[in-house]
């Protein structure tokens, strides 16, 4: 048996409780993208997540620089390779209820089935066969195969209130019957009904896709908040933002442009935090059926092709938008997953920017006069994604595809996306702290909702070869070997261009020169990564 708990996770928040300054009064914070829902289960999207976690708390966290710790779950320890026992925290929702074994299996039963438009939060339920509750601090997770991610699942997989919820005080784990809970709708949260959660602060203000006001939680079991209050305004245009934090509307803001960042420090009285992210942008094409919505080659889809994929990739400058548009706040990419993480090969398959073979690539795969297609992306989601994809479809055209660039709001392009109406569509993923395991079971491997993998397969990839030298790492518990296999199935995923990698983002937040800020390597913004500078 071993007990887990993480090291030095307890001196940490022990640490930050007696390092925490004293609480102002009130900050006002610029976001890039709005919150689409209050709801922590509807979408699981950055700004979504990090207004999550200001209000709700998981059984386990990970630190600035994505190492796991315990949240709610005190420890853990592992019987044997199918049962996860979770010894709770003694704590309280914000109302003042307990939190206890049966909120855990609550939240689990409400997520069986996907809670929004899209698959989000179905990974954890999926894995786990049965759950039982051993006393009201102690739960019992018997997971379906072994499986050494589940207590990075867990991270942001929120625990909500059985008792805010209506639920019965004795649920019990059934899958066929959704336990027999009630399902509160996603606008329960969105009206406060159901924002009862366990984090630093309690939500008393959401509006979609406009401003949300957290008050500090004085029942926190941590760190106690550094703010009364955190007024949030969703700003996507960046020069809006800027402009905001030059004028001294706003105490914190996210992405500045680069090139604004000499005005921000010459201005005086402002500073700013760059960290480097474990985001990729990539492209994810429409592979796996006949027709794609979106091409126009006369009822047939190139993008089954490998080689039409391989040009694609080729045919884009990644350095120079990296350089150019991303202002040097970008590293290009060539695989899924930085140096140091599982997964990640020293010698990638080579896919330098090359449109004379591009355009041969093509030739080869029966299209020398090219064909027609339209790319999809956010607007307003990304770090500079209009702008970005604007580049990839001129890259694109130079190589003989006739593209139409089809840029729209978050709110229109993720649920348009999860129903598969894109042929070639831009997105985003940020990997902590699962390494690229976490973009391989969500993104590449065949889809089997079942087994909660291939919930964001939108381009209904498919290889035999792949998922043969992948699967097998959902259910390694030896290290080494587990990243072996997630190597060859990387090579295999690159080699065939299943998702087109593109990018790592490097994010920036400015903010009042009387503060001091910690950005995440996971790009949510933290309210109390910023502190009064000691006077």
């Amino acid at each position: 048996m071993r007990t887990i708990l993480a090291a030095g996770s307890a001196a940490l928040l022990l640490a930050a409780t007696a390092l925490a300054p004293a609480r102002a009064a009130d900050i006002t914070v610029a976001w890039a993208a709005a919150a689409s829902s209050a709801d922590p289960h509807f979408h699981a999207v950055t700004p979504n997540n990090a207004l999550a976690r200001e209000v709700f708390s998981a059984l386990t966290r990970t630190d600035p620089r994505g190492v796991i710790g315990p949240d709610l779950a005190a420890s853990w320890e592992v019987k044997d390779p199918l049962t996860w026992v979770f010894h709770l925290r003694d704590t309280k929702f914000q109302d003042g209820t307990p939190f206890t074994a049966n909120d855990v299996l609550y939240s689990l039963c409400r997520t069986l089935k996907a809670v929004g438009a899209t698959q989000s939060f179905t990974e954890v339920p999926k894995t786990v066969a049965s759950a039982e509750v051993v006393d009201p601090r102690t739960i019992v997770f018997h997971t379906r195969a072994p499986d050494p991610t589940v207590p990075a699942l867990l991270v942001g997989y929120y625990m909500l209130s059985a008792h805010t919820a209506g639920a019965a005080a004795d649920i019990r784990f059934d899958p066929a019957t959704q336990c027999g809970v009630p399902l509160p709708p996603s606008s329960d949260f969105d009206t406060l009904k159901m924002t009862n959660g366990t984090g630093p602060y309690r939500l008393t203000r959401y509006v979609a896709g406009d401003a949300a006001v957290l008050e500090a939680n004085p029942g926190y079991y941590g760190a106690k908040a550094h703010w009364n209050r955190v007024t949030i305004r969703p700003v996507s245009n960046t020069g809006a933002r800027t402009a905001g934090l030059l004028a001294g509307d706003f105490d914190l803001i996210e992405n500045p442009a680069a090139r604004d960042l000499p005005a921000i420090k010459a201005k005086g009285g402002l500073a700013y935090t760059t960290t480097p992210s474990d985001r990729i942008v990539f492209l994810q094409p429409d592979s796996g059926r006949t027709p794609s919505p979106l091409v126009e080659a006369g009822g047939k889809n190139p993008l089954t092709d490998a080689r039409v994929r391989e040009a694609i990739s080729i045919a884009i400058d990644r350095k120079a938008i990296a350089d150019r548009l991303m202002d040097g706040l970008a590293v290009p990419a060539d695989q899924y997953v930085t140096a140091g993480l599982p997964g990640h090969l020293d010698n990638p398959p080579k896919r330098p920017f090359d449109p004379t073979r591009a355009r041969k690539l093509l030739a080869e795969a029966g299209w020398p006069d090219g064909f027609g297609l339209t790319i999809s992306a956010t607007n307003d989601r990304y770090i500079n994604d209009g702008q970005v994809i604007q580049a990839v479809g001129q890259y694109l055209s130079r190589i003989g595809i006739r593209v139409k660039v089809d840029a729209m709001t978050q709110t229109m392009f993720f649920p348009r996306r999860a129903k598969r109406e894109f042929s070639l569509a831009m997105g985003g993923w940020g990997y902590s702290p699962l390494s690229s395991i976490s973009v391989l079971r969500t993104w590449v491997v065949t889809t089997d909702l079942s087994r909660g993998i291939g919930g964001s397969n939108y381009g209904g990839y498919h290889s035999d070869a792949f998922d043969a030298a992948f699967l097998p790492a959902l259910t390694d518990l030896d290290d080494a070997s587990r990243a072996r296999r997630l190597q060859d199935a990387t090579r295999i995923a690159l080699t065939d261009s299943a998702i087109i990698p593109l990018y790592w983002e490097t994010s920036v937040w400015a903010y009042k020169d009387r503060y001091s800020f910690v950005g995440r390597a996971d790009q949510q913004t933290d309210f109390d990564g910023l502190s009064l500078k000691a006077k």
